[in-house]
């Protein structure tokens, strides 16, 4: 929803987009995370097995079948729907801008370059002559790569999403597979395919930096002026390769993009 804010509406996520705010939306989202997963650690208890060993599984009574089984309902709206919900919005919302912003640039583009053609009259010089088409040949290129870039940004954004539902969706599925029938599951899933499943599942707490690391030019240079700064002391690393300071980040008259669009989406673009 910050990048959703910082891409379409940018002046008025200015106003709480701060580092407070940054400071309270994690210690919110870390108490809801722990106050969420309460049931789940007062259910846990130590059963012996067959083959001598001990392993923890979540018990719940039965006068609490009920319960437990609108929780776990619950958890997977609330962990698995909901978040993929609010992310293709927001994400599919700034992809609708960047894609709206390139056809109205082409449009545009057309129009100027068609109208600057037919203000030529013939008895201009060649030196202009020349001039103009040097012009129009940089505005062309510039554009070009405006648009690449933004389509390249558009891709990343779909792909954050599906990582996240390729990473969640089998344990979610599974869970509410053993909460139907319990034997059917216990049958068919070999305690291997569980550790792959819930493998897959942590690997969502680190794949999406290899993602940006992959696809966006400007992380890729802030985690090399990272490892720089640490070894040869040098400067510290500008905050324009962040993801959304670069909104707030102030530039002088002769570098000033031509439109608010040029710098919104800078922060995922390579």
């Amino acid at each position: 929803m910050e990048r959703f804010f910082a891409i379409c509406y940018p002046l008025r996520s200015r106003r709480w987009q701060t580092l407070s705010h940054a400071y309270k939306s994690i210690i919110g989202i870390w108490i809801f995370a722990l106050v969420l997963m309460i049931p789940i650690a007062a259910g846990q208890e130590i059963l012996p097995l067959q083959n001598g060993n001990k392993a923890c599984r979540e018990i719940w009574s039965t006068k609490l079948k009920s319960l437990f089984f609108a929780y776990s309902i619950a958890l997977v709206v609330i962990l698995l729907f909901i978040p993929i919900l609010v992310m293709g919005s927001a994400y599919g919302g700034i992809s609708y801008k960047l894609w709206f912003t390139i056809k109205q640039q082409v449009q545009i583009k057309s129009e100027s370059t068609d109208r600057i053609l037919d203000d030529k009259s013939e008895s201009e010089s060649n030196f202009k002559k020349i001039n103009g088409t040097i012009n129009i040949s940089l505005r062309q290129s510039n554009q070009r790569s405006s648009n690449s870039n933004r389509k390249r940004v558009i891709k990343m954004l779909f792909v954050v999403v599906f990582e996240y539902f390729i990473c969640w969706s089998p344990l979610y599925i599974l869970n509410t597979w053993k909460l139907i029938d319990y034997m059917d599951i216990h049958m068919r899933m070999s305690d291997i395919a569980w550790s792959l499943v819930l493998l897959l599942s942590y690997t969502s707490s680190c794949i999406h930096p290899i993602t940006y690391c992959f696809m966006n030019k400007n992380f890729r240079k802030a985690f090399k002026g990272v490892f720089r700064c640490c070894t040869l002391k040098s400067k510290p690393i500008s905050r324009s390769c962040t993801e959304v300071s670069q909104l707030n980040s102030t530039t002088s008259p002769m570098n000033r993009p031509r439109s608010k669009d040029d710098t919104v989406y800078k922060e995922f673009s390579d």
